[in-house]
């Protein structure tokens, strides 16, 4: 699968997770099992392979470095190391657990995760939607087929999530950004579908509204659809604050 620039960009400040503090309690069996997977070599990382490293990666041990937050592509990612800074062999705490620093750390704070950067590439990336899916439903990505999961609109879109939305679109200029949920399971089990409000004359031009949309993608689960309100007259009715 393909990566890219998870350097900070030039002149850009680096962000900063200020979470919690590291949280022990991984599974030592799927630590010594990732760390197997990720010794072979790329190009033996077949479907089964990425099978194997999704069932794993949530409870194995990871580390982290400085900085603890680097940029992907403008998106910021949590990175996560399977080696501490410096060190090799034993696994001192303390490690991280991407199933604790869902809750913890990264839905609240709008992160999602890198596995092992390194310059321009990566072994593994989830986005923000990804993470928010696994939290959901038990993994990281859609199931294309079986029963619908019985979970009501409201709950396919928690508090964490619609903060880390607020939050995104209040920094590029929307005020008071709403959203409509509309459908349940129409793109397969576990999907919504939304309605934003806000309008592109909100934004610093078509550019801006543009990349603005792209990344709501980021942010939400990939069997999710979206839409704007963007025309004022289509913005009444059923909508509710982010």
């Amino acid at each position: 699968m393909g990566f890219f620039d998870f350097l900070t960009r030039p002149g850009a400040p680096a962000p900063t997770a200020a979470g919690p503090g590291a949280r022990p309690g991984h599974a030592p069996g799927a630590t010594r099992a990732l760390r197997a997977l990720l010794a072979q070599p790329r190009a033996q990382r077949d479907p089964a392979w990425s099978e194997a490293f999704l069932a794993q990666v949530a409870d194995a041990a990871f580390f982290t470095r400085q900085p603890e937050v680097v940029l992907g592509a403008g998106r910021p990612y949590f990175a996560l190391h399977t080696e501490p800074a410096g060190a090799a062999g034993a696994l001192p705490h303390p490690s991280h657990v991407i199933h604790h620093l869902l809750e913890d750390l990264l839905l609240e704070r709008g992160l999602g995760v890198v596995i092992n950067p390194v310059g321009p590439d990566a072994d593994w990336a989830f986005s923000y939607g990804d993470l928010l899916q696994f939290h959901l439903h038990g993994g990281f990505y859609p199931a294309r087929t079986g029963p619908a999961d019985p979970i009501p609109a409201e709950a396919r879109l928690p508090a964490p999530a619609r903060q880390a939305l607020r939050t995104y679109l209040q920094q590029l200029g929307v005020a008071a950004p709403g959203v409509r949920l509309g459908a349940t399971d129409h793109a397969g089990p576990g999907s919504l579908e939304l309605v934003f409000r806000f309008s592109p004359q909100e934004f610093q031009g078509l550019d801006a509204f543009q990349a603005a949309m792209g990344t709501l993608a980021w942010f939400l689960p990939r069997n999710y659809s979206y839409s704007v309100a963007g025309n004022p007259a289509r913005q009444e009715g059923g909508f509710e604050p982010l």
